[in-house]
């Protein structure tokens, strides 16, 4: 293009300029793609009007930017450059130009003087539900020309089906945003219940396993004494437990973020082993802690938490006169954290599928205690939350190590 001294009279700005920008960047169209239904109106305002060039333009601060476009291959101008703020200024809903050559604001235009040589403009105004002109639809040509009533009027209701097309648009995103939120919120309330019912089943069977196993046994006195005087304190850790389960649902619901903080590992640890003190015992199972005493992890506290919970369980679930150790320490650039028992085991073919959602199954333990089969699913859920990788060592018979890396 060649460099034209360009000296037309100042754009109009709108008497509402900056309610008016505020309205157009709340609909959330500028440099959005291509879509049909614009480039369809662009293709039938240019027929109707049987002129060459046709545009839905938009006007922010700097420039005018065309979501649909017929004629010509950019996709803006300096909006120094607009015709089309003459028409969002204009008192009627449509502005014309019949000779931009006669017309002493455009006929120095660059657009005028270089390619594509525009003679011709007529354009109406994108008119929002609340009055904002945030755009125009607009036709131009190469030669002078004017348009009669009936092309007029087709002008204007094209312009307006555009700033519905517009609105709509919006209205659909925002609704398919708060769709996609509910869907969300469902998940993780779904989610929530069946971390719930799996963290707190375990500590009550417990409870109720010694119930029954004092019920139907002769157990001496000073033992039942000491057995029920122990259900007062893992109802108290069962309850903690729940409230912060609770608590953490709703964090979770409202904001689904992962919260990093610094945790001590040997403590939480012994904190989590306390609530398997009676599932242990009822068991014969010995806990232990061997995770280093200053060893602490960046990572969310209550995640991790989850985590460690379901392995625990598992290992005593799978266990029965053994021993479920728990020991952690710090690599170069990681934390190993380690969860062993002496029960079970697995053969090889359930250690590779046993994170497989397809093939989620609950195994009874060695009590026959029953699970949803959820449990480990989770975990690694949440393993994957945290940047974690998990891996799995067992053997029948001979029990299983769960290795756990997370970043430091």
């Amino acid at each position: 293009m060649k460099n034209y001294n360009f000296k037309a009279m100042k754009n109009p700005i709108s008497h509402n300029e900056e309610d008016r920008l505020r309205e157009l960047y709340g609909l959330k169209i500028l440099d959005t793609n291509s879509e049909q239904e614009f480039d369809d109106v662009v293709e039938l305002a240019s027929s109707i009007c049987d002129v060459p060039i046709s545009l839905i333009s938009l006007l922010e601060i700097n420039r005018q930017w065309f979501k649909a476009k017929k004629g010509v291959s950019i996709n803006e101008t300096p909006r120094k450059e607009s015709f089309c703020d003459f028409t969002i200024s204009a008192e009627e809903d449509f502005f014309e130009i019949e000779d931009t050559l006669k017309d002493q604001r455009f006929s120095n235009h660059p657009l005028v003087k270089s390619d594509p040589h525009l003679r011709y403009y007529a354009g109406t105004p994108l008119i929002t539900s609340k009055g904002y002109k945030v755009g125009t639809l607009c036709v131009a040509d190469i030669k002078p020309n004017h348009l009669n009533d009936q092309q007029i009027f087709t002008l204007k209701v094209l312009s307006q089906q555009v700033s519905k097309m517009i609105e709509l648009k919006l209205s659909n995103r925002k609704l398919e945003n708060q769709n996609h939120h509910l869907r969300h919120e469902n998940e993780m309330q779904q989610l929530m219940l069946s971390i719930i019912a799996h963290d707190v089943r375990n500590p009550i069977g417990a409870i109720k396993g010694v119930m029954d196993f004092i019920t139907a046994n002769d157990v001496p006195e000073v033992d039942k004494q000491k057995l029920t005087s122990m259900f007062s304190d893992q109802l108290d850790t069962t309850l903690d437990l729940l409230n912060n389960l609770v608590d953490w649902s709703k964090m979770q619901i409202n904001k689904a973020e992962v919260i990093i903080e610094k945790i001590n590992l040997h403590e939480i640890t012994d904190a989590l082993l306390k609530q398997f003190k009676l599932n242990a015992k009822f068991k014969n199972n010995q806990l232990l802690n061997l995770v280093e005493e200053e060893l602490c992890l960046r990572t969310d506290n209550n995640m991790f938490r989850f985590i460690l919970r379901n392995l625990i369980a598992n290992a005593i679930k799978f266990t029965q006169n053994g021993t479920i150790t728990l020991y952690a320490h710090g690599e170069k650039d990681k934390i190993v954290f380690t969860v062993s028992d002496t029960g079970t085991g697995m053969p090889k073919e359930k250690v590779g599928n046993i994170f497989n959602k397809a093939q989620a199954k609950s195994t009874p333990g060695t009590n026959h205690e029953k699970g949803s089969g959820l449990g480990l699913i989770l975990t690694k859920g949440f393993i994957d939350c945290l940047n974690g990788t998990v891996e799995i060592e067992s053997e029948e018979g001979k029990g299983t190590t769960i290795f756990l890396y997370f970043p430091r």
